[in-house]
């Protein structure tokens, strides 16, 4: 197709709700539309790019011997209530009844849909390991949509499962997805760092989250430059500062002025 005929609706201006760098540039270069709150439109630019990074993804997940299925965004309740997760999460799932009058979700996540999957097909440990995945449409009733793309009502995820004969192959495939995100968005060309994180309701034993540095963004981590370690601040450890050796069984004492403070508290840290 001739440049000319391409659909670039391009802006001198960026609107006035935009606040992000990201999504500045985004409208104004004409990649995304704005429907409504968290409802983005993406334009032939942004799908091509949005194609490129998809195949990077299935490069690698396929690399670990993943096979990709879709799921339906539409689930019936009765498996979200089964795990108790349909009581637990809050206003931020879209719900809604069918014509029959039963209970329906549209899908924020997906492991209540894949245990189910797996539960009805999987008859042996001579099946395992498996390993799922998709890239598919995620819904979310954000309280407060904001930062463009970044934070929406309806978004594209990849979210992949594996199952296991024991926990050594968990710990395998745990592994190997980490590796896969590694080469993922180092293809992608960010700079990220992988820090420990809470599992959140998604569950588990263990969690790791790839952070890329954004002045828009709204999480902090930490992070050790002498010893590797990273975290989220939601959990992230600190070793206590050493304190001087006890002398003959007893704590020394050093007497500090404390002009004009009446407590304690008044005085501060090593106030007496």
């Amino acid at each position: 197709m001739r440049f000319s005929s391409l659909f670039i609706p391009t802006l001198r201006e960026a609107p006035a709700e935009a606040d992000a760098i990201s999504h500045i540039l985004m409208l104004r270069a004409g990649y995304v539309r704005q429907l409504a709150a968290g409802l983005y439109i993406y334009l032939p630019l942004a799908l091509k790019v949005m194609d490129r990074i998809q195949r990077i993804i299935r490069d690698e997940m396929d690399a670990i011997g993943a096979q990709e299925i879709s799921m339906p965004a539409l689930h019936p309740a009765d498996i979200w209530q089964k795990t108790g997760r349909w009581d637990e999460i809050g206003d931020e799932m879209f719900r809604l009844k069918d014509r029959g009058d039963r209970d329906m979700c549209l899908g924020m996540t997906h492991e209540e849909i894949i245990t189910w999957l797996a539960s009805m097909e999987i008859r042996s440990y001579r099946d395992l390991p498996q390993i799922w995945y998709q890239i598919q449409t995620k819904f979310r009733d954000e309280a407060r949509p904001k930062s463009g793309v970044l934070r929406t009502r309806e978004f594209i995820m990849k979210d992949s499962y594996s199952f296991d004969k024991d926990e050594q192959g968990l710990e395998e495939n745990y592994q190997n997805h980490a590796e896969a995100y590694d080469r993922i968005y180092s293809r992608c060309g960010l700079e990220f760092y992988k820090v420990d994180s809470d599992p959140g309701m998604m569950g588990g034993a263990t969690a790791h989250e790839f952070m890329a540095p954004s002045p828009a963004g709204e999480d902090t981590v930490v992070l050790c430059d002498k010893c590797g370690y990273a975290a989220n601040t939601e959990l992230a450890l600190s070793r206590p500062v050493a304190q001087p050796p006890v002398q003959n069984g007893e704590w020394e004492f050093e007497e500090i002025e404390t002009p004009e403070k009446r407590t304690v508290t008044e005085g501060g840290p090593g106030a007496s």
